[in-house]
């Protein structure tokens, strides 16, 4: 009895999704919206990066995590086109 009872505890935590991951998505997809020259960008990249190494230890949210880096990833580069852009114009302005 004690078996299935320890067996049903180790199912239930196993199921769960990285909490970082998660995180780490959600701030990379808004960091979509919302960039602040690259930054939010960052801090998604940052978070899926934990949530990715913590990933090897709870076995869950893998695709999460890579998908919020390769999103921050991306945020990150548009972010400093952005700042590229924006100084190669007000440079030509004065």
């Amino acid at each position: 009895m004690e078996e299935n009872e320890n067996l049903n505890n180790n199912s239930s935590t196993t199921s769960s999704t990285n909490g970082l991951a998660i995180a780490g998505f959600v701030v990379s997809i808004v960091s979509l919206f919302i960039n602040f020259c690259g930054l939010v960008g960052l801090v998604g990249t940052i978070l899926s990066a934990v949530g990715l190494a913590q990933v090897k230890k709870t076995n869950s949210g893998k695709g999460l995590a890579i998908a919020g880096l390769i999103i921050g990833i991306i945020s990150i580069i548009y972010g400093i086109y952005t700042i590229i852009t924006l100084a190669t114009t007000l440079s030509s302005i004065f």
